[in-house]
């Protein structure tokens, strides 16, 4: 007897889907387990100190060295290295 290959197709693919898709469960172990506890946080590290040259002509510190840490105060200082040509 000879199967119509056009009809065969669609009942393999929803064979292979019915095979497939159990086998997509978490596993223990996996990348994709979220019941394993999360790492512990890293211990804080003091980042090095550097500075650059101040080279906005309208700055009041104009061709000298700044640092974040001469702008660290009470308030939250944010920083915006920007370059433009």
């Amino acid at each position: 007897m000879r199967i119509h290959t056009g009809a065969a197709r669609p009942l393999l693919a929803l064979a292979l889907a019915a095979l497939l898709i159990p086998a997509c469960g978490k596993e223990s172990g996996s990348r994709y387990d979220t019941t394993a506890p999360p790492a512990p946080p890293l211990p804080p590290v003091p980042q090095p100190d550097f500075s650059l040259q101040d080279v906005n002509p309208n700055s009041a510190t104009f061709s000298t060295n700044v640092s974040p840490r001469d702008y660290l105060t009470t308030k939250v200082p944010a920083f915006y290295f920007g370059h433009a040509t």
